[in-house]
């Protein structure tokens, strides 16, 4: 069955009025008589009134409805459906903001957030702004993405703070010009040190892509507040649903990444031989809400996923690709490629091979940068410096090479 649940919403203290937070001023707004309140007054508010707020109970839609409630909207009555994760909402009736306060109490509340900064217009402007130029868009795409659809969530993140060492050793080659030879000096290098890590990210929510999610870091977590109710109304909010411990791990290895690539680059030469040993300790795991603007759209029958830093405004999402606008591009490539190098080598084969090449690369680079979206494989913004208290590098001997002709 699914259970029952409350909604409430956060009124004007003067007219009893719907408030928003606006990230423009930082304060929650009435939407009716523009009063404006800071959401620690809000807060605490909410806490001295709570139990006289009005509120809507739920009913239960039955057996076949596990991941539904039913949520009553405390302006209007009318009954609202979302996933049972759900945490903050808008009525598609009334437009009233509403609060399910149950999802954030006891092990499940948040311990911080990072509030929106920017609004929805702007954040229509960056969708606007990303896809704008792009060459292997197709038209189409661009007159029919619903842009409007666009939607603030607070998204649930993990938190992972603590320590990581590593014990490495290495060798390594520099290679200087003697005239007809190459003089090839190895080195021994040893390096023991470690790093600390604070507030390295994974997003917490089932529904939403890892890769979306990982793709608009870095947040600035200086910025983090203690949670408050408060900053939700005008947005929607969801619950954490996902396996702690599949979260640390990938944060572990995001960290475990980072400091092997800290460590082999305090390494002077070319790296031949390495052999790391890498521990991370995590100390501290907190609950955080973090902005994102979030749009689905669909087109050509495939769905497409785009989001935004609600913090930095950093846009991102796979584009899709014209084939027409690719192939004419890698043809404009070859044709360009092939008149340069004729110019240059006066042979046909090798032009021919050459201009390929080209064409291949000019088209590879172009489908890339309509696919941008990656999981993230280091926690690098994330890290403080690295700190080494063994660093020796021993030259261990030389050899000579004849250059190769």
């Amino acid at each position: 069955m699914s259970e029952k649940s409350s909604a409430l919403a956060i009124a004007c203290p003067l007219c009893g009025g719907d408030l928003q937070f606006d990230p423009t001023v930082g304060k929650l707004v009435c939407e009716y008589c523009g009063h404006e309140t800071t959401p620690e007054e809000a807060q605490a508010r909410y806490e001295k009134d709570k139990d006289k707020i009005k509120d809507q109970k739920s009913d239960d839609w039955g057996e076949d409805s596990d991941d539904m409630k039913a949520f009553g909207c405390s302006a209007c009555g009318a009954e609202m459906i979302a996933e049972e994760n759900t945490a903050a909402m808008i009525c598609p009736f009334c437009g009233n903001s509403t609060i399910v306060p149950s999802q954030f109490e006891g092990a499940v509340r948040p311990d911080c957030l990072i509030p929106f900064a920017f609004t929805k217009e702007q954040a229509i402007s960056k969708y606007k702004s990303f896809y704008s130029g792009k060459k292997l868009l197709p038209k189409s795409f661009a007159e029919n993405n619903h842009v409007e659809d666009i939607q603030g969530v607070y998204v649930p993140f993990l938190l992972f703070s603590g320590k990581s060492d590593i014990s490495a050793r290495y060798k390594s080659e520099s290679k200087k010009d003697k005239g007809e030879e190459i003089e090839i000096s190895v080195y021994d290098s040893v390096r023991q040190g470690s790093v600390l890590f604070e507030n390295v990210p994974t997003d917490a929510s089932e529904r939403m892509p890892d890769d979306l999610m990982d793709s608009i870091e870095p947040y600035d977590m200086n910025k983090l507040a203690d949670f408050n109710i408060s900053y939700l109304p005008g947005f929607l909010a969801e619950r954490s649903n996902v396996d702690e411990a599949s979260e640390k791990d990938r944060a572990t290895k995001r960290v475990d990444t980072s400091i092997r690539e800290m460590t082999r680059n305090t390494i002077k030469y070319e790296i031949k031989e390495r052999n790391e040993n890498v521990s991370v300790n995590i100390t501290d795991q907190r609950y955080a809400l973090l902005p994102v603007w979030y749009l689905v759209t669909k087109w050509d029958d495939k769905t497409w996923k785009f989001a935004m830093n609600g913090q930095t405004g950093k846009f991102i999402g796979d584009l899709p690709v014209d084939g027409g606008k690719l192939a004419g591009l890698v043809i404009i490539s070859f044709i360009i490629a092939a008149v340069i190098l004729y110019l240059i080598l006066g042979d046909m084969a090798s032009t021919i091979f050459g201009a390929v090449i080209a064409a291949a690369i000019s088209g590879f680079i172009g489908y890339s940068s309509m696919k941008p979206v990656a999981n993230a494989r280091d926690a690098g913004k994330y890290m403080k410096d690295l700190r080494l208290d063994v660093r020796t590098d021993d030259l261990i001997g030389t050899r000579r090479e004849k250059k190769q002709k």
